[in-house]
């Protein structure tokens, strides 16, 4: 769970004095005005959060930032310990606008880690966009948004690009008993080995 910003171009009215005595109107002012309201709009539209860890603790550094507006949300996951060689996935996980079961989720973004052990992931989600459950995307003003980091064990050969683009790409599930499901767990380089390690969780906005 990657950014255009859209600024409004001000234009400078000239204003002409008529014989009526009217005050003249302060488009400076005006102007200010309005470019505060965009610049709020544009704020309220943005969040960042920490990332958490498997034991759902901060991870100092880190962050997931959410940009939304009506066509869509982009985000950017920044996160650090991963371990190098790593295939790993990076899923939207959304909400709907009422409490309950995420409504859908969907690939967001895959590759394999360096010797830094950082990761830098970014995406987008499109209004209309199908989810992996066949449910549509229609809120991205509002929705929950969770961004999870799976780990997909050692980058393997002949195992790519499944490994970094889908759920259980290169792991060994259930046969050898590695975790799945919603839950986070510890990363691993084990062969096989396929997790839900991180997430970025982004409020519902009002």
């Amino acid at each position: 769970m990657k950014k255009t910003v859209k600024f409004l171009s001000l234009v400078i009215i000239m204003v002409l004095f008529s014989c009526s005595k009217e005050p003249a109107i302060d488009v400076t002012s005006e102007s200010n005005i309005l470019g505060q309201s965009v610049a709020s709009k544009a704020a309220a539209n943005k969040s960042t959060v920490l990332i958490l860890d498997h034991n759902e603790d901060d991870i100092v550094g880190t962050s997931s930032t959410l940009h939304r507006n009506k066509n869509g949300i982009t985000v950017n996951f920044k996160t650090k310990g991963l371990i190098p060689g790593n295939a790993y996935t990076l899923w939207f996980v959304v909400f709907g606008d009422a409490p309950g079961p995420p409504t859908g989720s969907t690939h967001a973004a895959g590759h394999i880690v360096g010797g830094s052990g950082k990761g830098n992931f970014s995406a987008h989600l499109s209004v209309g966009d199908i989810f992996d459950n066949m449910k549509v995307f229609n809120n991205p003003l509002t929705a929950e948004v969770h961004m999870a980091l799976r780990t997909h064990g050692p980058a393997q050969p002949g195992m790519m690009p499944d490994q970094i683009q889908t759920i259980d790409g290169g792991c060994l599930l259930p046969e050898i008993g590695f975790p799945s499901g919603p839950f986070l767990h510890p990363d691993s380089d084990v062969v096989g080995y396929c997790s839900n390690i991180q997430v970025g969780m982004h409020p519902s906005v009002n």
